[in-house]
């Protein structure tokens, strides 16, 4: 049997995991996590929460409030 970690589990539907391979992803993404926070987002390709995360150009949605038009 090959290794669990050289194993593709993203095809694969969670319910369909086994108990071998669920500890397997979350190691992965605790280990993507602890990779993200070291380095920061933007170096491991993704943008930033917040301000200056570059959606500088995108509309922000604001809640519509009745009592504030009025």
């Amino acid at each position: 049997m090959d290794d669990i970690r050289e194993r593709d589990l993203s095809s694969k539907p969670n319910h369909a995991l086994s108990d071998e391979e669920k500890r397997e992803l979350s190691r992965r993404f605790k280990e993507f996590s602890e990779m993200v926070k070291a380095r920061g987002p933007r170096a491991c390709g993704l943008r930033g929460a917040g301000k200056g995360d570059g959606t500088v150009g995108r509309k922000r949605i604001r809640k519509w409030m009745p009592s504030k038009t009025a």
